[in-house]
């Protein structure tokens, strides 16, 4: 069984319990981003995903099933000339913690999710052109300085327009993970629609030490080797999948049919 392919949530089941130890910025490295195949994890707007960055409005209130959350950044180049994207997203704890309760639940009023797993679809033209990613950094209680609904994510629905003005533009803050370096990710020959990579972060969302943060996810890509050159990047959580399983770090037990064990990697 090939093991990164990702596993529906209805024949996932998580049996790890653990405590996280003290909070610590945790490292992104090339063995972090893992290609998915198959066509397996749909990327459309509309769906069951929690939208972070994406180039339309089309799904992008990020609600539905009785979860609404934080508007997505619509600002993702479109092709129409755009080569780079530096951009922010800002969310609070409470709603991705709503998102993967609602979606993964545990049966307990918590859900099966134990790292937070960031998709990505890329939409390059031709597959010898990759994409540049020079920053990906998730961020906790930054400074709440700018005077509008930023500043209180969990009390309010920021919109699409006041993601979009973010961009860099924030400050503060205590750095929860970022890339060792940047990055190339070539296209993966899944099309639009589908995403192309996953990125674990290392984040345990149920974390206590996240009660009450404010997130902000900053993204910066498309570099003078990888510049974006067609529409239709997206960055979101997946409704669907919510873990892929590593080398090392899955294996399959008989519980009434086959249930997939997925053990959290240890970092």
């Amino acid at each position: 069984m090939n093991a990164t392919k990702l596993f529906p949530r209805l024949l996932a089941v998580s049996l790890v319990l653990a405590v996280s130890p003290a909070l610590a910025a945790q490292i992104i490295t090339d063995s972090d981003i893992v290609a998915t195949d198959n066509n397996m994890i749909g990327s459309g707007n509309g769906t069951l995903d929690f939208l972070f960055f994406t180039e339309s409005a089309g799904g992008s209130q990020n609600s539905g099933g009785g979860f609404d959350g934080d508007d997505a950044n619509t600002d993702m180049p479109t092709g129409a000339g755009s080569t780079t994207a530096v951009e922010s997203f800002i969310t609070s704890i409470n709603e991705l913690r709503d998102f993967y309760i609602l979606n993964f639940p545990d049966g307990q009023g918590g859900s099966l999710i134990q790292e937070l797993v960031v998709f990505v679809d890329l939409n390059q033209i031709g597959g010898s052109d990759p994409l540049g990613l020079n920053a990906f950094t998730v961020v906790k209680d930054y400074t709440p300085s700018f005077g509008d609904d930023r500043d209180d994510p969990a009390g309010t629905d920021i919109s699409s327009a006041l993601q979009n003005m973010t961009n860099d533009g924030y400050a503060g803050g205590t750095v929860l993970a970022q890339l060792d370096g940047p990055k190339m990710l070539p296209l993966n020959e899944q099309g639009a629609g589908w995403a192309d990579y996953a990125i674990y972060t290392g984040i345990d969302p149920f974390d206590p030490a996240l009660d009450g943060a404010r997130l902000l996810f900053f993204w910066d890509s498309g570099t003078v080797d990888g510049p974006h050159n067609d529409g239709g990047e997206s960055i979101f959580l997946s409704g669907e999948y919510g873990v892929i399983p590593e080398p090392g770090t899955m294996a399959l037990i008989g519980f009434g049919g086959l249930l997939l064990l997925v053990v959290r990697r240890k970092r």
